[in-house]
Parts: C-alpha cells; structure tokens; sequence
C-alpha cells in the first residue's frame, strides 16, 4: 500500500469506529473483498502458557516461548476483534479476527531462529530479534523501533493493532519492511499495545514471499525508509540490516485433491490452482480436525478474516497466513470454497466451486 494513499485517506475520514479500517482500504485503492490485498490487522501480546495442551484429541508437550506468545498470541486485544466497514452504498459490513493463545507445539521447538540484527536511520532504530518461517516462505519475525524523540505513528489505526507510519513525513520513516535478496516480500505489521510506548514500538512483521523457489534460496534483509527534501527535490532514502541467513524451514505437509495439491504448515496454507484463472474469488476456507473441530481460516458471509496475509500469485497460487497456529498433525482435510470468475465478449459468469484436500 502507498503511503501517501494512507495519509490522503487518514485525512479524508472522520475519527469514528471504522477509521482504520476504511483508511487501509482506502489506500489499498481496491474493494474489500477483493482477493490479495491487505485486511486490517487487530493484535495483542499475552504471556506465555506452558504445560499440556490438548488439541484434536492429543495430549503434547508445548513450547515455554516469548516468540510465539508475541508472534502468535492475541496481542492484548482480546480473544477477537470486530469491526465495521463502510462501503461504498453507504451499507455497512461487520468483520471479526480471532487470534490464537501462543502455544506452540513441542515440534516447534527448534523453528525459532534468533536474528538479534539493527538498523538505524532519520533517529529510528529498528530491531530485528526472532523469526520462524516454512517451507512456504511463510511466518513471522519480531522486532522494536525506538525513537527517544517519539515514534511518528497513527494513532487511530494503532488502536485497532495496525502499524502505519510514513517516511514522506518530516520525522518518520516508513513502515518497517522485508527482502529476500533484491525481492521484496508482502508484509503486515502489528503494533504491541500492551508493551510500546510513544517512543518505543513492539511489534510482529507477518510475512510471505512471493516466489518461495526463488527467494528461499536468499539472505533476507528488513528495511526502513523516509524521505528527505520536498516537491521535486525529494528522494527515498532506504537503509537495511546485514543480511541474515536463514537456518531452518518448518516443514510442510502436501494435501492433494485430484491433481491439485495443497501445503500447510503451522504458519500457512498455500494451494496451486492453476484453471481457476486470476479472477477468482475465494469465499471461505476451512481446516477441520481429527476431533471434529474445525479453524476457518476465512469465511466472506460470515465476515471471519482470521489471517494475517492473504494474497494470490499470478502463477495460481494463494497464500494465507493464519492468526492461530495450525495444528498439522491433526488435520483431516482443508476445504476451499469460491467463485469461478469468467468471460466471453461482453459477457461474464460466475460459477461456484468446492475444493476438498486431503
């Protein structure tokens, strides 16, 4: 999203209950329930939980883990979120998040991966301290920018867990960002309510790649960037931590339903569906369990939007990075619901569709 779309909409909309969300909308230049662009994001930080889970019928071991109490916990907003979009009739629409507990399986233990790398520029200093990512080129990484002079952030959209700040403003920089190599990765950053001050900003990058052939095989850098000088004369200045080379990747288990496949780890779900064409719109996806329980990852009627990322590739992949870990070894099936979006000459037809992998 462009940052000067952000700020023209910040100042476009009055302080109400759906600001945030219709400012990030507004900026994002797309509607609401168009597939692979940014949902706000409504996060909080609990402490961590340690002991026996049971999940899907089975007892484990858990991870004792500042990481996935930050990266994977509900951030200090509660169990959920709702909030209220406007669109553009007029009519509203209502949407809710829910967010995990932090616990992570026994099996987790070794997928965090401390990266303890700074950046400083334009009087920030941003942090990097641990990340997880699969084999998707999925996951999330923690990281601090402080300012002692303050943080140039917005405050409404930060209420509701979502970091924006903009290095065109005199002060700032941009909202903290991430490459692998040269190739810049779809990112969305959380603010830590509970734990950040106006000079010092907790937060969690979610994050996916968009080649995961391409750009596993790369160091990976996080950046921040702010403007310097105005009108014509103004230029982009960038600054990036030492690379860092990643250690390990959690595995990911493939689901197959005929000829097309399907990866889920603990972080993602990507599905490779190359007939459905670019203009499909996906409705709800679902993870059900051994046990009977089922995770909706996204449900459109239902207004459930619990991920962090959720884009599509032009090669007919989809990526979804979900708010609650997923538990992989209780999996039974993840199904895909959506619209099959065509036309000919003039004419355009919707046809729906169910796909169920396993």
């Amino acid at each position: 999203m462009k940052s000067n779309q952000i700020k023209q909409a910040f100042e476009s909309v009055q302080a109400d209950s759906d600001l945030a969300d219709r400012v990030l909308y507004a900026a994002a230049g797309e509607p609401l329930r168009r597939k692979g662009h940014a949902k706000p994001l409504y996060v909080a930080v609990i402490g961590c939980l340690a002991g026996v889970l049971a999940t899907g019928g089975v007892a484990y071991a858990v991870v004792n883990s500042s990481y996935f109490a930050s990266a994977w916990g509900n951030h200090g907003n509660g169990e959920s979120v709702t909030w209220t979009n406007g669109g553009s009739s007029g009519t509203k629409y209502t949407y809710t998040r829910e967010f995990g507990d932090g616990i992570a399986p026994q099996s987790l233990e070794g997928a965090v991966q401390k990266v303890n790398l700074s950046v400083e520029g334009n009087g920030y200093t941003l942090d990097i301290h641990e990340m997880a990512i699969d084999e998707n080129g999925c996951g999330a990484v923690t990281f601090t920018l402080s300012n002692p002079n303050g943080v140039s952030y917005y405050k409404p959209a930060a209420e509701l867990g979502e970091l924006v700040l903009y290095g065109e403003e005199e002060g700032g920089v941009s909202t903290p960002s991430m490459n692998f190599g040269e190739e810049w990765a779809d990112t969305r950053c959380t603010i830590d309510k509970d734990t950040s001050s106006d000079t010092v900003i907790n937060g969690t990058m979610y994050f996916a790649s968009w080649n995961r052939d391409r750009d596993l095989r790369h160091a990976v850098t996080w950046n921040i960037s702010w403007t310097e000088g105005k009108g014509e004369d103004a230029k982009v200045i960038e600054v990036s931590t030492p690379e860092f080379n990643v250690g390990a990747h959690v595995d990911t288990k493939e689901l197959r339903s005929d000829d097309s496949p399907l990866e889920i780890s603990p972080f993602s779900i990507q599905t490779h569906i190359d007939d459905l064409g670019y203009e499909a719109v996906d409705h709800k996806l679902t993870v059900s369990y051994k046990d009977g329980s089922e995770q909706i990852i996204e449900d459109d009627d239902a207004g459930a939007y619990n991920f962090y990322v959720s884009m599509g590739r032009n090669s007919g992949e989809n990526i979804w990075v979900p708010t609650r870990l997923i538990n992989v070894d209780q999996v039974v099936s993840v199904t895909l619901e959506g619209t099959r979006c065509t036309s000919t000459g003039e004419t355009q037809t919707e046809e729906p569709f169910t796909i169920v992998y396993s």
